[in-house]
C-alpha cells in the first residue's frame, strides 16, 4: 500500500545517520525526501556508493546506509545493491518460481526430496481438489476480464445464483469416484468464492455507480478472499505487525506488510510469504497526479518490467526485515505482489550467513537475489487457472514443515 495510506510505515521517514568520512562523496538527493510533501512526489534516491560493497574485493565490505530511508515504504531499487542484492534477471512462470525458491531454501537435501516428492505424488483426494478447482475457476465462477472497469454487475449476480445452486455439485459428483468427498470440497469452496464475489461487487458498485475510487484496501480484501478460497492463513490489516532489521550499530530500518501467509496454530511466527498490495500496475494510465510520477520514475527500470523501481526497493525491504520470522529460517522467504487484481509470486534468496553479516554492518562476498514471477490477473480465467497449484502447494509445504495440518 502507499505511504499515504499506512501510517504506522510514514510518520518518520529519518534517513540513519553515521559519521562523514573525508573520502565519502557527495550525495545526490532530492530536497524533497523528509519534507511532509515527499509522498507526493517522485523521489529518485542515488546512495553514495564511492566505496560500495559490490566494488570491493577484500574479505570484508561494509555496509553503507547513508541516505537509505528508515521505512522500507520509502526504499527503491536503488537501496538493493547498497545491500549486495541482485534482481533475477527473467521473470518464470509463478509455479516455477516457488519451486526454485524451496530448492534454496530448504537446506536438508532429503527433506528437499520428500518436498518435491509431496508436490508430484498425488493421492486421489489430492488430484479430486485440484479438478474441483479448476472446474470451479473455469467454468462455475466464469469472469474474464482484464480489470473491474469492465466487470458488470449482473454478470456477478449470475455467478453469485451458481455458486449457492447444487445443481452444478450434483451434476460434477455423480461423474466422481468419491462423491462425498466432492461435494464437501465444492460446498466450502462456492462459500469461499461466494465472499469473493460480494467484495468484487461492492467494489464495482463503488466505482461504477457511486462514481467513487476503489481504494487500495478494497484490493487488500479482495485478495485476502482469493487466498482464503484456497484455505490459506493470511493476516492482514492490524493482524499485522512492524518488523525491523538492525544493521551495524546505528541502522534500523522498520517494515509493516500489507498481509503475510502464515500457519494458524503453530506457537511462534511462521511466515511463509510476505505480501504487498497496491491499487495500480505499471501498465496503467490514470489521471492520479501522483501516480503518474510513479510511472514515470517506473520506466527507467527494464526489468522485470511489470514490478517497478519503487516496488521492488519496498518488497525487498518488508522480506528482509520479517527474515527472522520466515519459516525457512535466514535462507530466505517468499513474497507476493498484487498490483490491482494482478498477483505475482517472488523468491528472497540468501547465501548462507548473509543475514548475520548484514546485521554485523558487513558483507563478506555473501549476497541475495530476489526473483519475480510473471504476473497473473485473478480476473481472467488463465490467470485464476495459474495460481491453483502454487497456492494449493504453498499451504502444503506449510503443513509438512510445521508437522502440523489445518483446515
Amino acid at each position: 500500500m502507499t505511504p499515504e495510506d499506512c501510517s504506522p510505515d510514514t510518520s518518520s521517514c529519518v534517513s540513519p545517520q553515521k559519521k562523514r568520512n573525508h573520502s565519502d562523496t557527495e550525495t545526490d538527493i532530492t530536497s524533497e525526501t523528509d519534507s511532509p510533501d515527499s509522498d507526493r512526489q517522485c523521489k529518485r534516491v542515488h546512495y553514495d556508493q564511492s566505496e560500495s560493497s559490490l566494488s570491493r574485493t577484500d574479505s570484508e565490505s561494509p555496509v553503507f546506509l547513508k541516505n537509505i530511508p528508515k521505512y522500507t515504504s520509502k526504499w527503491t531499487e536503488e537501496v538493493l545493491p547498497c545491500l549486495r542484492i541482485q534482481v533475477a534477471q527473467d521473470f518464470p512462470d509463478m509455479h516455477n518460481v516457488f519451486l526454485q525458491g524451496c530448492l534454496h531454501f530448504i537446506a536438508d537435501p532429503t527433506k528437499c526430496a520428500e518436498i518435491m516428492d509431496l508436490f508430484v505424488s498425488k493421492n486421489d483426494n489430492e488430484q479430486m481438489v485440484i479438478e474441483c478447482f479448476r472446474h470451479v475457476m473455469q467454468n462455475v465462477f466464469t469472469l474474464h476480464c482484464d480489470d473491474i472497469s469492465n466487470v458488470k454487475l449482473d454478470e456477478l449476480g449470475k455467478m453469485e445464483n451458481m455458486l449457492t445452486s447444487r445443481e452444478w455439485i450434483d451434476n460434477f459428483a455423480e461423474r466422481s469416484q468419491n462423491k462425498k468427498f466432492c461435494r464437501r470440497v465444492f460446498k466450502d469452496l462456492a462459500k469461499k468464492l461466494q465472499q469473493f464475489v460480494w467484495q468484487l461487487m461492492h467494489m464495482v458498485r463503488k466505482s461504477q455507480n457511486q462514481g467513487k475510487e476503489i481504494s487500495e484496501g478494497m484490493y487488500q480484501e479482495l485478495f485476502v478472499l482469493f487466498a482464503k478460497t484456497f484455505n490459506l492463513n493470511i493476516l492482514s490489516g492490524s493482524n499485522v505487525e512492524k518488523y525491523s532489521l538492525d544493521i551495524g550499530d546505528d541502522g534500523r530500518f522498520v517494515a509493516v506488510p500489507d498481509a503475510v501467509i502464515c500457519h494458524p496454530t503453530t506457537e511462534e511466527d511462521n511466515l511463509c510469504a510476505v505480501v504487498e498490495v497496491k491499487k495500480y500496475w505499471s501498465d496503467e494510465e490514470t489521471s492520479n497526479q501522483t501516480v503518474r510520477s510513479l510511472r514515470k520514475c517506473e520506466r527507467k527500470i527494464s526489468n522485470p518490467l511489470h514490478v517497478g523501481s519503487d516496488l521492488q526497493g519496498q518488497h525487498v525491504g518488508q522480506i528482509l526485515c520479517a527474515l527472522p520470522y520466515s519459516l525457512f529460517g535466514e535462507r530466505g522467504n517468499f513474497g507476493i505482489l498484487v498490483q490491482g487484481t494482478k498477483v505475482t509470486i517472488s523468491s528472497f534468496k540468501a547465501d548462507n550467513s548473509y543475514y548475520k553479516n548484514l546485521q554485523n554492518g558487513f558483507l563478506m562476498k555473501k549476497g541475495a537475489t530476489i526473483t519475480f514471477s510473471k504476473e497473473c490477473n485473478i480476473l481472467r480465467k488463465e490467470g485464476r487457472i495459474e495460481c491453483i497449484q502454487t497456492f494449493l502447494h504453498l499451504k502444503k509445504l506449510l503443513e509438512f514443515l510445521s508437522k502440523k495440518s489445518f483446515p
